[in-house]
């Protein structure tokens, strides 16, 4: 052995050996012998000689520039001989073939410091390049430790010859792991994909217990953690088994074991997989990180950690104390099941039988939909509904799947909805308008898919916001923005199953000179997203019982805003609602919702129900865009719509075609519901009641399809048919068996779906059996019976069979009219929001502002949740100089910012605001309120820190175009470094030329000179108190000037302090003034600044009578008759006079009669009406007048008129009536302080002039105090 070593390495190295080193070496080097030639024990021996030759000439080989060559084949070759004597050999060729081409010439060489230049991640990078490329040879644990100690030995040998060092020399870090797990990933996969193919085998490892040995030995009922677990079981259920807290779930944890996948296969007498469970481990090979829902029967059963996620989350309780959980069938049960799984986070696999036993006596099954966060409605349940089964449940979109790519301009934001096959990004958003649209929609689905350019990962872990359940999309760096979005949803479709066809519909939101997205913390303190003690302003944009999807609207769009154009829509269709007094909406009442519609038609399930909504709303935008008196609203509709669906444009007539295709499919396939389809017509079988009866409701039970399907339908039709066939053999057979006396014959059983006879028939008579097959106790049937019992069975499963397929093929019809049903729902859903908004709105006297290109911001403002009589208004006049509030505590600062900050979103958003009609509001490109929010400790921020990090954002993001609110900057720090802090901020803010007020206590900040060059100083605002400073009363006024008291006692006072706590205050806050000389005091004369003062008709039968009416309803309210606004019954008032407006109405009922009114809302009164009067009502006169008093004088002369011509009145008791209280004056009330009106309220007129009479005297008081009015003697 020894001399055949030394004559292979004097072959290897003879060229390379200088002279004089070794003459017997170089004279061997001439003779070739091959290592494969000897046995493996002389090539083992021959390896180690080569390697000590090695490490003995390397210094001086290197020297004289030996050839690459020599140190490539010497790094692989020396690796190979530091592996154990018992590695096999073909592995051992396997790792020299599979790293060969990155540590040879050819390939460059990764060790040379040429190739590497001394960076280590390079030469990793290189190394991890290198693949396993024979599977054959691949065993996990045997060729991962193998593999590790070649690198490790091939990485040393190089740094020992001075390869793997970086530029300053130093040797370089390995990395074994990291090249291990790439090199050896191919193989794993090619070897687990050929178990699956050839041999039909579950991907799944032997695993006895999950838990380690260390965590049997502790108390069962404690909860593991993720480390207790084995290493083969996956992390995903490592975390999730960490979770659960519940005794009986807990119980089951130890039992799991046996393997890797359920945890069940232990608690199987054979111990190999086999039948179901076999098929059940290949489903979760399939589908590793879902719960699967397995249909057995008649039961959904779950196993091994399955079962126990089913006993924490669910309640259930496991079957005879083993990890296996189940419920009964039902549509109900599962839906509810699938819930409780999905609030905590998981996504569950429904796996449902398709079919009986065949030949092999294997029932067959196949994965029917993956429910998970991002799609949490069970589709199909109509599979498992049976007669009598309640509802599924409503319909849930779920969270959206987010993406996010990190750009260096920004970051591309994108929100995957699974049901609505959509994906609607927006490009350049800034990390804090990310993290608002997160919790915008209360959560995502998990994993958040995240890309980016290399080492972007780095910046995203630096913010704290940012989801932790995240997952890497590789791809190039030249990746493009739309090729991302592609592997978006196909990550989306491979892990819900769903297919890629059709494509995700892709709705890019322009954001260019938009409104950017809010930050978290703005649309907190602004109302927009939740906060505690912050009113809502969404919920004062609409009215309580507005639907849930305007809501939803309305905050997407404050959070989000939209681009000028699309605002600028907006604005001209909330116009057009505003001063077309006589536009009446068709019934939009029962919009379904445009992800319930295409998910359910996608999955072809939709139901009768939804063709019906659905065709309803299609019909109602057909008017919308046909009738000529919605034309003003076509083009503002129309271009919200298209930017909403992905279009650049749609074309109005084109939509009305495909709408009205919709509509006439809908009408050819589902049942006319006023044609009669009962089951229980046409049939008699007994002269008793209680008997006929019995068969009713039998039939009634089963004959559920009826009045779902059209019968023009051929295949509906035929199975109709067969039904009737079956009825009628029915009736005969149970006619053949009733006795002569026919009282109570016959028993209807629910449970076992069968009619019964109480006394024995004398012919053929027998007894009955149940479902079970068991005989019952006094209940007969006959032969004949029971076949037609069958039959009559037969053709009801055939008759719901043929129903179901005529509403399927529906859908599938439907499908090719995807945009638009799309475009339907959502122009119908925008036109209520607004129609909506603009009633509840125009109520309190909320007005659309001009929106002006680079002015500074002029507006008569009132905060958004007080009512206009309780709310003081202020005049705000604020331009890039900036302003300075000061003012005692509770005097309104934070009030008007938040109001301010309000009506500035609002108005860039397109939506009316708290403001006068003449106020003019920049259009900003950013909306930023900064305020103190506290610590966050789970972060390790501090108060002032937090508020360091809001202000550093707005700092970077400040530009002209943005509004700065900031509320008491500085609160967290000691005062002089926070009136450093603020002076800094307010020069920084000011240089950028951003409009923007600092509220502040730190009243030496007005008295600081600000750096600004060229420029006036900000604007000094102060919120108004009286003069009284023994007992100061806040007014809310804005007024020039500085206040120097914040006043604290009296807030002190305000809210209990005792009085001698408060003496201690006043000793002390003397003290201070005796520390310091007192702050020179600013002039308190200034000038406040006080806000200024400021159907479609209808031809019927009865139209003579109806225009004569409406005549005379002009007449008496002294208007031109064509004002009255002539309404159906089911259409919406006109916006402007829903509600806030004095109106008097005529109902006219199909009768003839006529009911005389008047209200100030109208649109509360009507839906009284309508629920009184129902169908009675024919059509409504509506005519809006100057104010209450003189809508009631209206209405008692129009009801004397009526009766003196003969008019039928429902109600004519007001004519009685003289007088109605003071007559309002024909001048414009007060804008800032008008008050609202109750509604329907006899007294409003009296309590308006008391508050009038209330303001005088409080006016005389004040001027009093000042001795500006001097009493007579």
């Amino acid at each position: 052995k020894s001399h055949i070593a030394r004559m292979l390495c004097c072959a290897s190295l003879g060229p390379f050996i200088p002279a004089g080193v070794s003459s017997s070496a170089t004279a061997c080097s001439r003779q070739r012998y091959c290592v494969r030639s000897h046995r493996p024990s002389y090539h083992v021996a021959a390896t180690a000689m080569l390697a000590a030759t090695l490490r003995r000439c390397s210094r001086i080989a290197l020297r004289q520039q030996a050839s690459s060559v020599f140190v490539e084949l010497d790094l692989l070759t020396v690796a190979s001989s530091k592996l154990p004597l018992s590695t096999d050999e073909t592995f051992r060729q396997a790792l020299l073939n599979g790293f060969a081409p990155v540590v040879s010439r050819e390939g460059g060489n990764c060790f040379c410091p040429s190739v590497h230049n001394g960076n280590r991640q390079t030469l990793v990078n290189m190394l991890k390049n290198c693949r396993l490329e024979s599977p054959e040879v691949f065993a996990h644990a045997e060729s991962e430790e193998l593999t590790r100690i070649f690198l490790k030995q091939l990485w040393a040998e190089a740094v020992k010859v001075g390869l793997a060092v970086d530029q300053e020399g130093l040797p370089m870090r390995a990395a074994a792991a990291e090249v291990t797990k790439s090199f050896l990933s191919k193989a794993e996969k090619q070897a687990e994909s050929s178990r699956l193919t050839e041999n039909g085998e579950p991907t799944w490892r032997p695993t006895p217990c999950w838990l380690s040995k260390e965590a049997l030995k502790r108390e069962h009922l404690c909860p593991p953690s993720p480390e207790d677990f084995e290493e083969d079981i996956l992390p995903f259920w490592r975390e999730q088994l960490a979770r659960v807290d519940r005794v009986t779930a807990l119980k089951l944890v130890p039992q799991l074991g046996g393997d890797n996948r359920f945890g069940w296969l232990r608690h199987k007498a054979s111990g190999v997989p086999t039948g179901l469970f076999e098929e059940a481990l290949q489903w979760k090979a399939e589908l590793p990180e879902c719960v699967l829902l397995v249909q057995v029967g008649d039961f959904f059963e779950a196993w091994g950690v399955d079962a126990v996620m089913l006993v924490q989350w669910c309640g259930l309780n496991p079957m005879s104390r083993k990890p296996r959980a189940g419920f009964p069938i039902s549509a109900e049960l599962l839906q509810r099941t699938l819930d409780s799984l999905i609030r905590a986070d998981l996504s569950v696999a429904v796996i449902v039988q398709v079919g009986t036993k065949g030949n092999a006596k294997k029932v067959p099954r196949l994965v029917r939909q993956v429910v998970s966060p991002g799609a949490p409605t069970y589709l199909h349940g109509h599979e498992l509904k049976r007669s009598g089964d309640a509802a599924a449940g409503e319909f849930s979109e779920g969270r959206p799947y987010v993406a996010m790519r990190l750009r260096s301009d920004g970051l591309l934001y994108a929100e995957i909805r699974p049901f609505k096959r959509e994906i609607r990004f927006r490009e350049g958003v800034t990390p804090e308008g990310v993290e608002a649209l997160l919790e915008e929609n209360e959560g995502v689905a998990w994993p958040v898919l995240v890309g980016g350019p290399r080492r972007s990962f780095l910046r995203a872990n630096q913010w704290k916001w940012f989801p932790k359940h995240r997952k890497w999309l590789p791809g190039p760096s030249e990746m493009s923005d739309a090729d991302f979005l592609e592997a978006c949803c196909r990550e989306v479709c491979s892990s819900l199953r769903l297919p890629e066809d059709p494509p995700f519909v892709k709705v890019c939101l322009d954001t260019r000179d938009s409104l950017q997205p809010l930050s978290v913390t703005t649309a907190r303190n602004l109302g927009v997203l939740l906060r505690e003690g912050v009113p809502s302003l969404v919920s004062h944009m609409l009215p309580p019982d507005a639907p849930a999807f305007t809501k939803r609207l309305c905050r997407r769009w404050l959070c989000a805003p939209r681009s000028p154009s699309i605002v600028q829509a907006m604005r001209e269709l909330l116009q057009c609602l505003l001063s077309d007094g006589s536009l009446c909406l068709p019934t939009l009442h029962r919009l379904p919702a445009l992800a319930k519609v295409l998910a359910y038609i996608s999955a072809k399930s939709a139901s009768e129900r939804l063709f019906r909504d659905l065709r309803e709303c299609c019909t109602g935008m057909i008017q919308v865009f046909s009738e000529v008196q919605f034309k003003a609203i076509w083009p503002p509709l129309l271009e919200i719509v298209a930017a909403d669906v992905g279009e650049t444009s749609l074309d109005r007539l084109t939509i009305v075609g495909e709408l009205q295709s919709i509509t006439s499919l809908i009408d050819e396939w589902v049942h006319d519901e006023r044609i009669s389809d009962e089951a229980a017509v046409g049939i008699h079988v007994s002269d008793d009641d209680t008997t006929q009866r019995s068969v009713e409701r039998f039939l009634e039970a089963n004959e559920m399809f009826r009045g779902v399907a059209s019968q023009k339908q051929p295949l509906v039709e035929e199975a109709y048919e067969r039904v009737q066939v079956a009825r009628i053999e029915l009736c005969n057979a149970i006619k053949e068996g009733l006795p002569d006396e026919q009282n109570d014959s016959l028993i209807y059983s629910i449970i076992d779906n069968d009619i019964c006879y109480r006394q024995k028939p004398l012919k053929n008579g027998c007894s009955a059996r149940d479902r079970k097959g068991k005989t019952k106790q006094h209940r007969y049937t006959t032969k004949r019976l029971e076949a037609a019992m069958d039959f009559y069975g037969e053709a009801v499963r055939a008759a719901q069979t043929a129903v179901q397929d005529a509403l399927s093929q529906l859908s599938a019809e439907l499908r090719s009219f995807v945009l638009p049903m799309r475009a339907a729902i959502g122009a119908a859903e925008i036109l209520v929001t607004a129609h909506r908004h603009v009633s509840h709105t125009s109520a309190a006297r909320w007005q659309l502002p001009a929106l002006v290109e680079g002015s500074s911001f002029d507006a008569l403002v009132a905060p958004y949740w007080l009512e206009r009589g309780d709310a003081v208004v202020s005049r705000v006049k604020l331009s890039s100089l900036g302003a300075i509030a000061t003012g005692p505590n509770m005097a309104g600062k934070s009030t008007l910012m938040r109001a301010l900050g309000a009506s500035a979103l609002l108005a860039n958003c397109g939506f009316l605001c708290p403001c006068h009609s003449s106020s003019r509001i920049p259009r900003y490109r950013q909306v930023f309120f900064l305020a103190a929010d506290g610590d966050r400790p789970s972060e390790g921020v501090s108060a002032f820190g937090y508020e360091a990090l809001q202000s550093a954002t707005l700092l970077q993001r400040a530009c002209p175009g943005t509004l700065a609110l900031v509320d008491e900057f500085g609160r967290g720090t000691e005062p002089r470094a926070a009136e450093a802090a603020v002076c800094a901020l307010l020069e920084e803010l000011s240089a950028r030329g951003t409009h923007f007020v600092l509220a502040t206590h730190l009243h030496g900040v007005a008295d600081i000179q600000l750096k600004l060059p060229g420029r006036s100083q900000p604007s000094f605002w102060r919120m108004g108190m009286s003069a009284d400073l023994q007992e100061p009363r806040w007014t809310y006024k804005l007024e020039e000037g500085i206040c120097r008291d914040s006043f604290a006692w009296h807030t002190l006072k305000k809210f209990g302090w005792s009085d001698s706590a408060l003496e201690r205050f006043h000793g002390f806050q003397q003290l201070q003034r005796d520390l310091v000389d007192a702050e020179p005091k600013a002039s308190s004369t200034s000038e406040a600044l006080s806000p200024s003062s400021e159907s479609s008709s209808k031809d019927v039968a009865m139209g003579s009578g109806l225009k004569a009416t409406a005549t005379l309803l002009a007449d008496v309210c002294s208007k031109d008759p064509a004002s009255v606004v002539r309404l159906r019954p089911e259409s919406m008032p006109p916006a402007s006079i829903s509600a806030g407006k004095a109106v008097v109405y005529v109902l006219v009922l199909e009768s003839g009669s006529l009911y005389v009114g008047q209200t100030d809302h109208l649109h509360a009164r009507l839906a009284t009406h309508r629920r009184r009067f129902g169908s009675d009502l024919h059509e409504i006169l509506l005519l809006g007048v100057k104010g209450t008093a003189e809508a009631r004088r209206c209405e008692t002369l129009l009801q004397r008129r009526l009766l003196r011509e003969g008019s039928a009145l429902l109600s004519s008791h007001d004519f009685r009536n003289l007088h109605f209280g003071l007559e309002e004056s024909d001048e414009e009330e007060d804008f800032g302080n008008t008050a609202l009106r109750s509604v329907d309220s006899p007294c409003s007129e009296d309590a308006e002039q008391l508050r009038r009479s209330a303001k005088i005297l409080l006016d005389l008081a004040e001027k009093l105090a000042k001795d500006e009015l001097k009493p007579d003697g």
